[in-house]
């Protein structure tokens, strides 16, 4: 009884939240002074995603689910697909899922130890390949023989499951306190690998498709943008190891410890925020995914003095909550009402939940502990960002129609969850078995 009435209450809170949230945003959009009609409806969503995403943390709380599977929960009822009080493709709700992903990837930069990846590079690279093809082939398969999608749509389809979330699997390894030991390291040296396959993948096919529509460019027009993009990919390697193996962040900070700190940490704060910022602008002008120059930067910032690092990050620490939270949320948010009413959706769905699960777990064969296999297996079968964002290239390609696109957009998110609920899971049993 008590239980059923703390949902209940639980129930109107949200209820509560949603309607000042619908009420509040009406009048704004409906004001003629531009910065009340445009600004402020943005800032409003990025606080009610915050908010949400704390009763998604109560709600993962109440039912034993893992927190983040619990926050995406609740942005599919934030969302179009039942209350529809957030639009995922609102500027703010936007802005929180880009700012999110930017501080998970740069707080996993921070935390990346180089010198434990070359290590572990073999191991690493093993399991980013594996767990590319797998999904790749499988789905296009599926799509091209069993579906009878056009080979284009099919690749896009397979695509989709290709990369592993970067930013949800870090934030699985934070929570489970793994995120700076050898494992940790794998998952994040892997998934960080499997995300760059993946973003090669997304950009070929996305010239593919507009090529495609356009008859009669030559040949070297069309492979200019493959060679620009292996440019690119090369450079952000190439120079976020010559930038650690330099130095050169921390030299950076010695000359501001002794122009500019004067006993405060604040300049640190602004200059690891700054480049974070710059990190991720650079990679975009390179023609590579921003999150990965978010990733990249926090590498190179790895190499700051300890304390220096941790007084500056936990400044960050602070702000980044509301968009790691409001990230999850959004996710969540981009589930469209017609998947949850479309049994053609839902069996799709669950079909390709299950080949994209297993797609990935299987690299836990790659692995001679079985524990530790299970782990990786787990961690790397959470996707996220870059899986949605195959969506949105493959509709904007005409690609898939959208029955496809919205069963391939709920598999993302149940095998998301999947991933997540089944990883704390198995390390919350470890961690007990050491105790």
């Amino acid at each position: 009884m008590k239980k059923f009435k703390s949902l209940l209450l639980f129930a109107l809170e949200i209820a509560v939240v949603a309607a000042i949230l619908y009420f509040i945003k009406g009048k704004l959009m409906l004001s003629h002074h531009h910065d009340i009609n445009h600004y402020m409806p943005m800032l409003i969503d990025i606080s009610f995603l915050a908010l949400f995403a704390s009763f998604g943390g109560r709600l993962a709380k109440a039912i034993n689910i893992a927190p983040m599977a619990g926050k995406i929960i609740m942005g599919i009822i934030a969302g179009p697909a039942l209350l529809g009080v957030l639009d995922p493709y609102a500027e703010g709700v936007e802005f929180a899922r880009l700012a999110g992903v930017l501080f998970i990837l740069f707080e996993a930069g921070l935390h990346f130890d180089m010198n434990l990846l070359k290590k572990n590079i073999g191991i690493a690279t093993m399991v980013a390949v594996v767990g590319v093809l797998i999904p790749l082939v499988t789905f296009t398969a599926l799509g091209y023989y069993v579906i009878h999608l056009p080979l284009i749509a099919s690749i896009f389809l397979g695509g989709i499951f290709t990369a592993t979330s970067v930013g949800l699997s870090v934030e699985a390894l934070k929570r489970a306190g793994k995120l700076e030991t050898s494992l940790g390291n794998q998952i994040v040296g892997a998934a960080v690998i499997d995300d760059i396959l993946g973003v090669i993948i997304l950009t070929v096919l996305a010239k593919v498709s507009s090529a495609g529509s356009t008859h009669g460019v030559e040949e070297a027009a069309v492979m200019n943008p493959y060679l620009a993009l292996a440019i690119g990919v090369i450079v952000f390697l190439v120079g976020t190891y010559v930038l650690w193996q330099m130095g050169v962040a921390d030299k950076i900070v010695k000359y501001l410890n002794k122009h500019y700190s004067q006993n405060s940490t604040g300049i640190f704060t602004r200059f690891f925020f700054g480049m974070l910022m710059l990190g991720a602008s650079i990679a975009a002008v390179l023609g590579l995914e921003p999150v990965l120059g978010a990733f990249g930067i926090g590498v190179v910032l790895s190499k700051v003095d300890n304390e220096i690092k941790h007084s500056a990050w936990e400044k960050i620490e602070g702000y980044m909550h509301i968009f790691v939270g409001g990230f999850l949320v959004s996710i969540g948010t981009m589930l469209p009402r017609a998947a949850l009413i479309n049994w053609k959706v839902w069996l799709w769905a669950i079909l390709f939940t299950v080949v994209g699960f297993y797609g990935k777990y299987i690299v836990k064969y790659l692995f001679k502990n079985k524990e530790e296999g299970k782990l990786v297996g787990f961690a790397m079968s959470i996707r996220g960002e870059v899986g949605l964002v195959f969506v949105a290239v493959a509709l904007a390609n005409h690609a898939l129609d959208e029955t496809m696109a919205s069963a391939a957009l709920l598999a993302v998110i149940l095998v998301t969850v999947l991933g997540a609920i089944l990883f704390e899971k198995a390390v919350s049993k470890e961690v007990t078995t050491e105790e």
